[in-house]
């Protein structure tokens, strides 16, 4: 049996849906009346996840109660894309619409997904922030994408979702002096020496602190403290599984009766 027990924060849980889905929901998003789940193994298959998002975001669309569903082909750089409808929005690490009843589909097999909700309900984005997207600034550049469109970034509410934790997620060296180049010398305060040596990068304090240098409240950033490699039976993981690797998805969007 699944052990279901998550999180570190109570900020971050599953829940069933009525269609038989585990997902994960933050409650922070849930308070601002932000549409959005995590989904896990217990949900749309991870292969279809990967290999065939459309079909899985309609069927996500679907248990959400929402139209459509928008994705990308996740590359590992800084661009954003705007989109208004369904289907594939390009080639980017970063989506964000204003469109309501349009699910955005972030998939994920270790790199954290950052969903980023608006108080006001005037947008919603995520990025895809793996390492070398974090060191391209993907997760500002989203912030700045929806200030562009009408938000402030102070009525932002930032959640991480489940990905690689700062206690498995082991690189090489030149990870960090790539890291370091990119984001400056504040960057070495995101790795710490692991049991065998080698730097572990914590992408949950690089992404944080990317945020609030963006002008997100500190108190609006939630973490869900969840690792997908310590938890392998719930979430896919690239680190455990290889390139056979599934994905989940982490989804945000404006409902119908968004203000």
């Amino acid at each position: 049996m699944v052990n279901t027990q998550v999180g570190q924060n109570g900020e971050f849980r599953l829940e069933p849906l009525a269609n038989g889905w585990l997902v994960g929901r933050f409650a922070a998003l849930e308070a601002v009346g932000v549409a959005h789940l995590v989904t896990t193994r217990q949900g749309p298959d991870v292969q279809q996840v990967r290999h065939d998002p459309a079909a899985a975001g309609r069927e996500i669309a679907q248990a959400l109660g929402l139209e459509d569903a928008a994705f990308l082909e996740q590359v590992h750089g800084g661009d954003v894309v705007t989109c208004a409808k369904g289907g594939c929005a390009g080639f980017a690490d970063g989506l964000v619409t204003t469109a309501k009843g349009l699910a955005l589909i972030g998939k994920s097999g270790d790199c954290p997904i950052v969903l980023i909700g608006d108080r006001r309900g005037r947008a919603v984005g995520f990025a895809h922030a793996s390492w070398r997207a974090t060191v391209a600034g993907i997760t500002p550049a989203v912030v700045r994408r929806m200030v562009d469109l009408g938000c402030d970034s102070k009525d932002l509410v930032a959640c991480i979702c489940p990905s690689a934790g700062p206690e498995c997620y082991e690189v090489g060296e030149e990870v960090c002096a790539t890291a370091i180049s990119g984001i400056g010398s504040r960057a070495e305060a995101f790795f710490q020496s692991g049991s065998a040596g080698k730097p572990h990068f914590d992408l949950w304090h690089a992404n944080t602190d990317a945020l609030i240098r963006v002008g997100v409240p500190p108190e609006s950033i939630h973490v869900s403290g969840v690792c997908t490699l310590c938890r392998n039976d719930l979430f896919p993981s690239h680190r455990r599984e290889g390139s056979a690797a599934g994905r989940f998805a982490a989804v945000i969007a404006l409902s119908a009766s968004s203000q």
